[in-house]
């Protein structure tokens, strides 16, 4: 087993987790930020383990659908989380309606889309981006979806820091930082350091989260002692 068999698979793990916790906190509360946070969370912890798989067992066809979708789809699930988070329910749910069907269409897509065996094999279990499709018209819905959700997420913690100079503000933004530059070294040549920039920046992005939803709290309750 590999060093990064070992590091896909505790961060997989851990963010597992983390969309475990979040997901209490929506069953108590019913916030719509939470249920896309810990929904994001979830699609980085099968992302994750699917590239333990990956380096222990090579890419399949079907892993590697799955794993593309879900690598996707995860940005944009934060983006949405942070959409409900800072801009409100409105706002929500607009994001959520234009980046819902861009993913469904994405999904349909990749569903149907034939990969290319030999980019697979030629991998060797190692990162892959989108270069195994045989059909580049599922790689077209990829920015489509990370692009738009990395602003969201970017943008709503500098929105958040800037009303409330709250640090949970740059937490989230120093996880969306570490997790760009982890997939920015993979495309320059060193594949070795995203696992770790993926631990980090999912624990960062978790901690940002939970200090939101604490600040929150605190907002509330205050409002009703004061009443």
């Amino acid at each position: 087993m590999t060093a990064a068999a070992v590091l896909h698979g505790v961060a997989g793990l851990v963010a597992s987790f983390f969309a475990y916790d979040v997901w209490r906190g929506y069953a108590r509360h019913r916030a719509p930020s939470a249920f896309w946070w810990g929904a994001a969370l979830a699609l980085f912890a099968f992302s994750a383990l699917a590239d333990a798989v990956a380096s222990i067992a090579g890419w399949s066809p079907w892993l590697y659908r799955l794993w593309y979708v879900a690598a996707a789809w995860l940005v944009a699930a934060f983006g949405i989380g942070s959409a409900y988070l800072v801009l409100g329910r409105r706002a929500g749910h607009a994001v959520l309606a234009v980046l819902g069907l861009v993913g469904l269409a994405m999904l349909w897509s990749a569903l149907r889309a034939p990969v290319d065996a030999a980019a697979l094999a030629a991998a060797m279990g190692g990162t892959i981006g989108g270069e195994g499709w045989a059909d580049p018209a599922v790689r077209r819905f990829s920015p489509m979806l990370t692009v738009p959700g990395s602003l969201m997420l970017l943008g709503g913690a500098a929105v958040a820091w800037a009303r409330t100079r709250h640090a949970y503000g740059l937490w989230i933004a120093g996880g969306t930082v570490v997790l760009a530059g982890g997939g920015a070294l993979t495309r320059l040549g060193l594949p070795q350091v995203l696992p770790l920039a993926n631990l980090l920046g999912v624990w960062l992005l978790y901690r940002g989260h939970r200090l939101a939803r604490e600040a929150k709290g605190r907002r509330q309750r205050g409002e009703h002692a004061s009443v």
